[in-house]
């Protein structure tokens, strides 16, 4: 996994800086000189001096004083060298010495700071900084304070003390003051103007100025050079800025990287400006703007296009044709739009022509020029067509004009330039009942306009004479006007309305509601409640402009009136589906939404509201149609107007889409660079937290940084960081940012809430049950999820189930469960859905606060909607984040139905060794049942219950000869003449077997087991087994695992229950292994490493005890892995010794493997899946063992017995009284396969295969088991 820099915020990127601060109060130790002698004996101090021999460093530096007695930078050295070792009487020689050569030296007093920072407790300084480089600039100020009892710093840390402090944004103003202070003070402390220069760089006003001091000390200081190059990098850089650029090009001609910032950004920031002036009007300075830009870029195709639309504002519709035209064939993601800007620019120059020739009074002229244009798509043959009619009716071809008029209102209804000249010729023809008609379905602003009402003249100069006032910035002046026309007329509306949004805009909103009081009065007439209700609709107050709508009567109100009143239940219905979704009810939230989906309002703002809200109730195809369809009417407002919608279509996977309307001419023109960038950051947190749930996480750092560096304090973008470390393991890093943004949260505490998931990851209980504390009553699905899963950190496995059936109540839209109850039916509680999982919840990616990218929910067939035409993937019933929620639900409960409840298992099991009949062959056949419960806690309590049988077979031949004491009969026999020693004995063991019951209890935690059991009762050797396990977390990922315990050792029948020898009678065997391990593991889910050992005593029944130690270690990687699929692949390396070799089934030997100096390297690999309710897993390995076996005895336990062997030994009767050593390697494989099937949510039935091979030895194993899981849990 890539290593990501800690750099995310201002705040945070500030406290990084700091580790140039670290050395502030310490100067240089490098030096450079023109006598390359000299320089050598320089670097070879420098050299002594890092590898902390400064004895060394000095002696080089006095052969320096040999050549040059007074060398300043030598004398300095020593004194530094001499100061930090101790040497209090050289430090003052050698600084007296420099004092002499140069009395004005800034050296003497870093020699004074030095050492009076050594006086300071080392601990408190490493702490103060450790804290500040991890961005807690709050703690490291209070420790600094602590350091010097809360007095002023002292000199020798102040720079670095104050710097810190402006890794604070909000005391950064107060740290540059004290930095400004400080540096006068001490005009030769460079550290000093250090600080401040990197201070000032910090901030935007300052940066400036910061940039220049640095330049300052950038040629003699390696860090002022550093943060010189990365404030020209973060400065906004203007043309003025070129020497600033210049300079550091000099010192750096070998790199680039600077300038071509510069050549970059400059043109950028001067098209900028000129966008920024043409959307303020401003023309003449947009022009000037990209004039510059095109005098050093010529085919620039944003200053062409720009230029364009300059023309475009002058009327100059062929100039501007020609400017978009060569945009347009520069070609680029916007040259198709750009060659129909031209196309449109042609047409209305064309247009402009036959306006032209109207104004000169040519009618028949303007009628020629116009003709062709009438052919045009859309807006445009409208256009052409209204200005026909308009010819028309101003040349008194009144039948003509109408039925020019009337061809528009056929295909456009409501076009009300159409309607307004077809009033003019109804009313020149005398057809007064038709214009009056007509009239009355114009808007009341076109009929005031078209016939005056008589009633508002005494008020109107009043109006505009307050209008006037205001536009000469007298705002004071139009108050005292409206108020004095407001004591002639009180009773007009108009008035009192322009007066209270006078005072609105003074932010005095008390004053303008009182203002509209007198016109919300039973007596009121129409104007004025329609006056107070679109003052109500201004201040937000949709409820009271509704109830002063409706008390208009129906016949009175106007189509403006209507219009509001629409505006007005649109944002009612708004602000009821807000409260469901604040609730959690997302059903009922779709089903107000779509409603207003139907008839969409026109107001890019509101229609991008409408569409978010969709979007977030899990409507997204329907969220796509509104955004799409109010796109479609052209651009009606600036890139702020726009930014939800753009919101809503990079969350449903249109980027692409969103970045052509963005690159619009139109809307850049009305934007300014502000609105702009704001809106591409939601493009870019959109685009990586794609890569962050692709785990491409230096991707989609390297964006994200790139976006910081421009806004440093876009909360969005901290967010986003925030995000990307926690998913890439970094929750320390995370916990950072979220702490940060803390201070300035979310209306929805997303801060709180990340901060919160931190520390429960971190194991931080204390803490993520004191941030729950400050959690909003907000009760939606996620939020439950979260209490949920606090609840269950703090073992409260009731209150967590209780919080997830709430949320998913919610989710499938159950009554009475918004306020975090468990849903009812009849008043009883609603018992859980028996078919969780069993047919899993679709999977999806984590959520952002800009949504997702996977593909979403299509309108159910045969269901019209308003999203008909939209083209989205098909997804599953519930749309995915839902979807997603939903899983994480049903998932948790699955998991604390696994811990809390009480189920009973009962498994068949198979294992079969490969060996030798009678000796190492083992088949062992078991039936385990368990029965498991919680008493308590999270203890969790298991009896199990082990029938089993074990078989062996028979030894023959040399075989019975290697068993128990039969070699010993074998050479009496051979001594007595009745057989050769090369003879193959004849005999033969009985069949090898046991059966018998084993039982074991075990209680386990989260951290913890404890087991007690037995080996097979009913067996001679019966002996008690168990162990104790203990696996602390020392870290989010690295866990220890420290285990003591008695085992039995179940390689062979003989080391398992033991087994009887006929010729003697006796019996041996019964092995187990005692004591204990430690592991050390780590694995933060994307990879992992184990390292471990252990020590071990071997005893049993009339078996030579044994000894061995053992030792492993392994790391892994999962190349992919996701909630149902995962692949790991790995390497393990092991070793074991034992002290002796008893794998042998001789009298006294144990049957059990225990080579000496075993070694083996292994590659494994694991495939696990989930497919709705079968998990299935398989996999492998594959590796190299190399083991040595030693000599060992016969009879290792019976010094008799096996003196007497060796005494037939002696004369010939045996072959050896010992088996032989030798040495052996080859290669090693496992297989293994299993499945678990989910039958309902009580039964889950199961198996596993495997085949592997080990030492001498191959096993086969196979197991069958079936669970069921009692009560409701």
């Amino acid at each position: 996994m890539n290593i990501m820099k800690i750099t995310i915020s201002t705040a945070i990127r500030r406290a990084l800086l700091l580790g140039g601060a670290l050395s502030l109060s310490l100067p240089l130790l490098a030096a450079e000189s023109a006598n390359p002698a000299l320089q050598a004996l320089f670097d070879q101090a420098t050299y002594w001096h890092q590898k902390a021999h400064d004895d060394l460093a000095k002696s080089a530096l006095q052969k320096v004083l040999m050549v040059e007695p007074n060398n300043a930078q030598a004398l300095y050295l020593l004194a530094l060298y001499s100061q930090l070792g101790g040497d209090v009487e050289g430090a003052a020689r050698y600084r007296q010495q420099l004092s002499s050569v140069s009395p004005q030296d800034a050296r003497l007093s870093e020699l004074d700071n030095a050492r009076q920072l050594q006086t300071i407790p080392q601990a408190q300084l490493a702490l103060a900084r450790q804290q500040a480089r991890s961005g807690n600039i709050a703690a490291s100020l209070q420790t600094w304070r602590n350091t010097f009892n809360g007095n002023e710093p002292p000199a020798s840390v102040a720079a670095e003390y104050y710097l810190t402090m402006a890794g604070d944004r909000t005391l950064l103003p107060q740290a540059v003051d004290a930095l400004r202070q400080f540096a006068a003070a001490h005009p030769q402390d460079v550290s000093a103007r250090l600080a401040l220069g990197k201070a000032l760089t910090y901030q935007d006003a300052t940066r400036r100025e910061g940039v220049d001091l640095l330049g300052t000390l950038a040629d003699g200081s390696a860090e002022a050079d550093r943060s010189l190059r990365q404030a020209l990098l973060w400065l906004g850089p203007q043309p003025s800025d070129a020497a600033r650029y210049q300079s550091w090009q000099q010192r750096h001609p070998q790199e680039a990287a600077v300038m071509d910032y510069y050549r970059k950004n400059v043109g950028g920031a001067e098209k900028g400006a000129g966008f920024n002036a043409l959307n303020s009007g401003d023309v003449s300075g947009a022009q000037n703007s990209f004039e510059k830009v095109l005098s050093a870029s010529p085919q620039d195709a944003d200053a062409l296009a720009g230029m364009g639309y300059v023309a475009q504002r002058g009327g100059r519709y062929g100039e501007a044709a020609d400017y978009l035209q060569r945009a347009a064939q520069l070609g680029g993601e916007r040259g198709a739009e750009r060659q129909q800007q031209a196309n449109d620019a042609r047409f209305y120059a064309q247009l402009a022509a036959a306006q032209q020739a109207l104004k000169n009074g040519d009618s028949a002229q303007a009628l020629s020029l116009s003709a062709p244009l009438t052919q045009a798509e859309g807006e445009k043959g409208v256009a052409a067509q209204l200005f026909r009619a308009d010819v028309l009716r101003r040349g008194s071809q009144f039948s003509e004009a109408e039925r020019a008029y009337r061809a528009i209102l056929q295909n456009d209804a409501d076009n009300r330039s159409a309607k307004e000249g077809l009033f003019y010729v109804l009313r020149q023809q005398n057809r007064s009942a038709e214009a009056s008609t007509l009239l009355a379905s114009l808007p009341d602003s076109v009929r005031q306009s078209v016939a005056p009402r008589a009633g508002n003249g005494g008020s109107d100069p009043i109006r505009q004479q307050a209008k006037r006032e205001l536009k000469a910035g007298d705002a004071s002046a139009a108050i005292a006007t409206l108020q004095q026309g407001i004591q002639r007329y009180p009773s007009d509306g108009w008035l009192r309305l322009d007066l209270a949004r006078l005072y609105r805009a003074q932010g005095d909103t008390p004053q303008a509601a009182g203002v509209m009081q007198f016109a919300m009065r039973d007596g009121a007439g129409v104007s004025e409640r329609y006056a107070a209700a679109i003052n109500a609709s201004e201040s937000g107050g949709w409820q009271q402009a509704s109830a002063l709508l409706a008390r208009i009567p129906a016949s009175a109100q106007t189509r403006d009136m209507r219009e509001l009143a629409q505006r007005v239940n649109f944002n009612l219905q708004m602000a009821t589906a807000d409260s469901y979704l604040a609730q959690g009810a997302n059903a009922a939230a779709v089903n107000t939404l779509k409603a207003l989906a139907q008839t969409p309002p026109a107001n890019p703002a509101d229609a991008g509201s409408l569409a978010q809200k969709l979007a977030r109730a899990g409507d997204v195809a329907t969220a796509v149609a509104v955004v799409r369809g109010n796109m479609q009417r052209g651009v009606q407002g600036n890139a702020g107007d726009y930014a939800a919608q753009v919101a809503v279509l990079n969350q449903a996977g249109l980027a692409s889409e969103a970045q052509r309307f963005l690159d619009a001419p139109e809307l850049q023109a009305r934007s300014t660079p502000t609105q702009l960038a704001g809106i591409r950051n939601g493009y870019v947190i959109n685009e990586v937290d794609r890569l962050r749930e692709q785990k491409q996480y230096a991707a989609a750092y390297d964006k994200l940084i790139g976006a910081l560096q421009h806004d440093p304090q876009n909360r969005d973008l901290m967010f986003a960081m925030a995000r990307l470390y926690q998913d890439g393991k970094m929750n320390k890093e995370a916990g950072v940012v979220y702490d940060y943004l803390l201070t300035q949260d979310t209306a929805t505490q997303d801060a709180r809430v990340g901060a919160i998931n931190v520390a429960l990851a971190q194991n931080n209980l204390a803490r993520a049950n004191d941030l729950s504390r400050g959690l909003q009553a907000q009760q939606t699905p996620e939020r439950l999820l979260l209490l949920a899963r606090v609840a269950d950190a703090n073992g409260d496995r009731a209150q967590a189930m209780g919080y997830l059936r709430s949320a998913r109540g919610q989710l499938i839209g159950l009554q009475g469960v918004q306020n975090g109850e468990t849903p009812t039916v009849g008043g009883l509680a609603l018992a859980d859905n028996p078919f969780i999982n069993h047919s899993t919840s679709p999977v999806g990616r984590s959520p952002s606060s800009y949504g997702s990218v996977l593909p979403w929910q299509s309108a159910p067939t045969g269901v019209t909607s308003s999203a008909e035409g939209v083209v989205l993937a098909s997804g599953d019933n519930l749309p995915l984040q839902q979807a997603r929620t939903l899983h994480q639900i049903d998932s948790m409960m699955e998991g604390l139905q696994e811990k809390t409840g009480t189920w009973t298992q009962g498994q068949v099991q198979v294992r079969a060794r490969d060996g030798e009949s009678g000796l190492s062959k083992l088949t062992e056949a078991k039936a385990p049942l368990t029965f498991s419960t919680v008493p308590f806690g999270d203890a969790r309590f298991d009896f199990m219950m082990t029938p089993l049988s074990l078989t062996a077979g028979s030894a023959a031949g040399d075989a019975w000869r290697r068993f128990g004491s039969n070699a010993l009969e074998q050479a009496k026999v051979v001594a007595a003449g009745g057989a050769k020693v090369t003879d193959v004995p004849s005999a033969s063991t009985d069949s090898q077997r046991a059966s018998g019951v084993e039982l074991n209890l075990a209680l386990k935690g989260d951290s913890y087991k404890i087991d007690l059991g037995s080996t097979p009762l009913g067996q001679d050797l019966s002996t008690l087994v168990g162990g104790v396990q203990w696996s602390p977390k020392l870290t989010d990922f690295l866990t220890l695992i420290l285990t003591g315990e008695r085992r039995a050792m179940t390689d062979s029948l003989l080391s398992y229950v033991g087994v009887q020898d006929k010729a003697s009678g006796k019996r041996w065997g019964g092995v187990t292994k005692n004591g204990g391990n430690a592991l050390l593991s780590y694995d933060n889910g994307d990879a992992g490493f184990y390292v471990g050992g252990g020590a071990y005593r071997y005893i049993g029944e009339n078996v030579a005890s044994n000894d061995s130690l053992n030792a492993t270690a392994g790391a892994y990687v999962r190349p992919f892995h996701s909630e149902d699929r995962e692949l790991k692949v790995g390497m393990s390396l092991s070793w074991m010794d034992f002290s002796k070799n008893l794998s042998y089934f001789s009298y006294g030997q144990g049957g059990y493997f225990s080579p000496q100096n075993y070694t083996a390297v292994s590659f494994p690999i694991d495939f696990t899946r989930r497919f709705d309710d079968l998990s299935v897993k398989v996999g492998g390995s594959v590796g190299y063992q190399s083991y040595s076996q030693d000599r060992s005895a016969y009879f290792p336990n019976d010094p008799s017995m096996q003196a007497q062997l060796e005494s037939y030994a002696a004369s010939g009767a045996v072959k050896s009284a010992y088996y032989s050593g030798d040495s052996k390697n080859g290669i090693g494989y496992n297989l293994h396969a299993g499945a678990d099937y989910k039958v309902n949510k009580a039964v889950t039935v199961g198996g596993q295969l495997g085949y592997g091979t080990f030492g001498d030895y191959s096993e086969s194993t196979a197991q069958l088991y079936f669970r069921y899981l009692f009560g409701d849990n």
